[in-house]
């Protein structure tokens, strides 16, 4: 997998995909989707920033940048947190920035998102006083 360094310190990793394998314990990481240890949720951290596809089973917590398609059954992706790309997920709670289409039975919008794209829903609870759908467009579909 080739790292490179940003211009701001961040690191890059180009990747084709990779599979996010959830459990209990540590972090796990495989291109073939095996398991290389378990664990309870998996996070991209804040200086991290991915170019490919990220597919997870369990919970994932985005606090980093990510350009490409996001799959995982619970998905947070966190304030300060940066998505381009189509995001799918059963729980899908949003508190940074997203360029992209979101697919989820359920989708929390926080007040600090900012969401530029689809929202394909069955429910949606956009939070706080400040938080609105300026420049997202909510779809609903019932046969998902």
């Amino acid at each position: 997998m080739p790292f490179s360094q940003l211009r701001d310190g961040r690191n890059r990793a180009t990747i084709d995909s990779f599979k996010l394998s959830a459990g209990l314990g540590g972090s796990a990481l495989s291109r073939d989707g095996n398991a290389l240890q378990s664990e309870a949720a998996s996070s991209i951290g804040s200086g991290i920033s991915i170019v490919g596809k990220i597919i997870g089973n369990g919970a994932l917590t985005i606090y980093g940048h990510v350009e490409g398609e996001v799959r995982a059954s619970t998905i947070v992706i966190a304030e300060g947190a940066q998505i381009e790309g189509e995001v799918s997920a059963e729980e899908l709670t949003v508190g940074g920035y997203v360029k992209g289409t979101l697919h989820a039975n359920r989708v929390t919008v926080n007040s600090t998102a900012v969401v530029e794209g689809d929202i394909v829903h069955r429910t949606l609870v956009i939070e706080g006083s400040d938080a609105s759908m300026k420049s997202a467009r909510a779809i609903v579909r019932w046969n998902v």
